[in-house]
């Protein structure tokens, strides 16, 4: 898993807007998959500020993974843990296996274990869901894990042919999220463009429209209620059922 520029513009937005309700308290987050932070110095620089970043380590295992994401020489692979430590966040890391040796052992296949649930101020998924055969029960867990108040911020693929099992439909968004209880904040995607920089296209949510190839979808969400999750209809066929 990994953290680019777009995620940190949203995590670090998503932060503002939680601190305006919970103040200087630490905030909880759970992560799904050790997301490895591949950012250039300079911008990361302009995202959290020069201070917060003086001192902050670098990974152990930086050539490994400058190599596993491809990554040119001398880019800076800084220990994501601390950046979020900085940023005032408590972070649980859940994965189906101990990569790093400090997950918490969870399979999104199946429900999530109740200790987990509606328990977190911010839940980020960089990317796992798609990997997860049993993909709606992956989704729901991601959003169960959210607490009243609290933000989802969900990385999936829109047009990453065998990244994972499945490519995202915008529509899932909208469509889940306001049958338990959401608000959607943020719906946008990006493409890697001729000059390797990724660029930002238009999302529409419901309609049918023609993405570049190699786009991921962002999304951002609060929770606004407290429901019972339940598995949504899409918007197109609500009109068939009673």
């Amino acid at each position: 898993m990994a953290i680019n520029e777009v995620q940190l513009q949203l995590v670090m937005a998503t932060i503002r807007r939680a601190r305006k309700t919970a103040g200087d308290r630490r905030l909880n987050l759970l992560v799904f998959g050790y997301p490895d932070l591949l950012i250039d110095r300079p911008v990361l620089e302009h995202l959290v500020g020069a201070d917060l970043l003086r001192d902050l380590p670098e990974r152990a295992d930086t050539e490994a993974v400058r190599e596993w994401h491809k990554l040119r020489p001398g880019v800076p692979v800084y220990d994501t843990l601390a950046l979020f430590d900085r940023l005032g966040l408590d972070v649980t890391v859940a994965d189906v296996a101990a990569l790093q040796g400090f997950e918490r052992i969870v399979d999104l296949n199946d429900p999530l274990p109740a200790d987990l649930c509606r328990r977190f101020d911010l839940v980020i998924d960089p990317g796992t869901c798609e990997h997860c055969f049993n993909v709606g029960m992956a989704f729901r867990n991601v959003c169960e894990a959210v607490t009243l108040g609290g933000y989802l911020l969900h990385v999936a693929p829109l047009t990453f042919i065998n990244h994972g099992f499945w490519n995202f439909s915008p529509t899932v968004y909208p469509d889940y999220f306001e049958a338990n209880g959401f608000a959607l904040l943020h719906l946008g995607g990006s493409a890697p463009a001729a000059n390797g920089q990724l660029a930002p296209f238009a999302v529409n949510p419901v309609q049918r429209f023609s993405p570049p190839m190699n786009g991921f979808l962002y999304v951002v969400a609060e929770r606004t209620g407290e429901q019972a999750p339940v598995w949504p209809v899409q918007r197109k066929y609500r009109h068939m059922i009673g």
